[in-house]
């Protein structure tokens, strides 16, 4: 419900959340309604050890405490409207990604 109020108050401004399972997507379209969109970011194991790892300023618990996180995320069903994927590399800028995802959105 607080997304929901929030979102009275958004326009093209977009709104990042974890949503990691289907259900929880579902759940989410419900509430928010069906011209929200998903990007889905997927990338390697060790790119996210990095990625997290260089985040966190070289903590390795941090690391630790994602790899269960990550391992509960479900792709994107093939009947699962407004949703996209995007697959991050290490080559990619945080730019890249932002393009591509505009890319897929639009």
């Amino acid at each position: 419900d607080d997304i929901l109020s929030e979102r009275r108050g958004l326009e093209e401004i977009g709104h990042c959340a974890v949503t990691m399972t289907r259900e929880m997507r579902d759940h989410i379209r419900s509430r928010l309604g069906p011209d929200l969109v998903f990007v889905i970011l997927s990338m390697d194991k060790e790119e996210i050890r990095k990625r997290v790892k260089d985040r966190h300023h070289g903590d390795e618990h941090a690391v630790e405490m994602m790899e269960p996180i990550n391992k509960l995320c479900d792709p994107i069903g093939d009947d699962e409207e407004n949703a996209v994927s995007v697959t991050v590399t290490s080559e990619m800028s945080k730019e890249d990604v932002l393009n591509k995802i505009l890319e897929l959105v639009h």
